[in-house]
This record gives structure tokens, C-alpha cells and sequence, in this order.
């Protein structure tokens, strides 16, 4: 094992998690409110502003947090955990307010 030196200001995770292709499931899931498509553009887009190397964002797979609402993000080093994103823009300002704090 070897570190990668790296050390972003900021790290999303949004999870993309799809559960509505397995048969009988109720339970409600990110995708496909949100997904990893989505997520893409918001990497494009975080390099539009020239952010690369201090904003990371992971399409990740269920954070916990399941809501009919939309799909949720977690925001890292500070912990926080939204949920309700209906489309990208709801991605991007999340991560604009929370780069306001770091």
C-alpha cells in the first residue's frame, strides 16, 4: 500500500444507488432522481471552475439515508448529509455552500 498525496478542501459523495429494477422492493432509493450521469456533469462542471484537485465528487452506492424526497450527499471533512437533490444544480450548490466554509 502506498498514500497518494493528495488532500482535497472538499469531498461529495452522492449516492446514485438504484433499487427500483429489484422486484417487490418498497423501499425508496437516490436513483434514478439522481445518477451517475448527473454526477459526471458535476465533474465537468467542478473543472469549468477551475476546482480540480480541491473538490472531489464520488457517485457512490446507499448513504443511509433513503427518502422519496431525492437523492442525498454527504459533504466531507465537515459531515454533512443532505438529502432531497432533484437534478445537478441541486449538487452544485451544495457543494458552492459548503466550499463557503472551508
Amino acid at each position: 500500500m502506498q498514500d497518494i498525496p493528495v488532500k482535497p478542501k472538499l469531498h461529495i459523495f452522492v449516492c446514485t444507488n438504484d433499487r427500483t429494477e429489484i422486484e417487490g422492493n418498497i423501499k425508496p432509493s437516490c436513483a434514478p432522481t439522481i445518477t451517475k450521469e448527473q454526477v459526471k456533469e458535476v465533474k465537468q462542471w467542478i473543472a469549468t471552475q477551475g476546482l480540480v484537485g480541491k473538490v472531489f465528487c464520488t457517485a457512490t452506492h446507499c448513504l443511509g439515508f433513503c427518502s422519496p424526497k431525492g437523492g442525498n450527499a454527504c459533504a466531507w471533512p465537515a459531515g454533512r448529509y443532505v438529502q432531497g437533490l432533484q437534478k445537478t444544480e441541486d449538487i452544485k450548490q451544495f457543494i458552492l455552500e459548503e466550499l463557503k466554509k472551508v
